[in-house]
């Protein structure tokens, strides 16, 4: 569009100057937020631009360009604290051995118990402990009572 062209040919240096003071002078970051309000201003040019006067246009310009760097400091601001909680709740703690030998132990007895079971409480322990199967679905695969399946997973094990 040429009169967003012309426009910035007339405010484009101005407008950077005025970003440089607002980013600090990160020319890059000013840079960038002249290319947004320009892009704001060709997506805007027929309803908010094209009837306002040249000092109107300038501030027009110069409130974007402000909303456009607040908003960077608020997306900023945003994503160090979603980035502190991230971490937070990621954050890796290695296991204490002690705990691991004696969690790989349990594992091992579990394993060795479901080998000893009856076939049939086997394949319940299995799909019910294991497979996460519900009491009905595994009745359902086995032919057998809801109840029945339940009163395998309620027994007690060997010592």
């Amino acid at each position: 569009m040429q009169e967003v062209s012309a426009l910035w040919e007339r405010e484009a240096i101005g407008l950077t100057r005025y970003a440089m003071v607002r980013t600090g002078g990160d020319q890059t970051a000013a840079e960038d937020l002249v290319q947004q309000t320009f892009m704001a201003a060709f997506l805007q040019w027929e309803e908010s631009l094209a009837e306002l006067g040249v000092e109107e246009r300038r501030n027009w310009l110069r409130s974007v360009c402000r909303r456009r760097w607040i908003d960077g400091i608020r997306r900023e601001t945003l994503g160090d604290r979603l980035h502190a909680d991230v971490e937070r709740l990621y954050d890796w703690v290695s296991p204490d051995l002690a705990h691991v030998v004696i969690a790989r132990d349990d594992l091992d007895r579990c394993w060795q118990v479901i080998r000893e079971l009856p076939p049939r409480r086997k394949e319940v322990a299995l799909l019910y402990f294991i497979e996460q199967q519900s009491v009905l679905r595994i009745a359902e695969l086995l032919g057998i009572q809801a109840s029945g399946v339940r009163k395998h997973v309620s027994m007690k094990l060997p010592p």
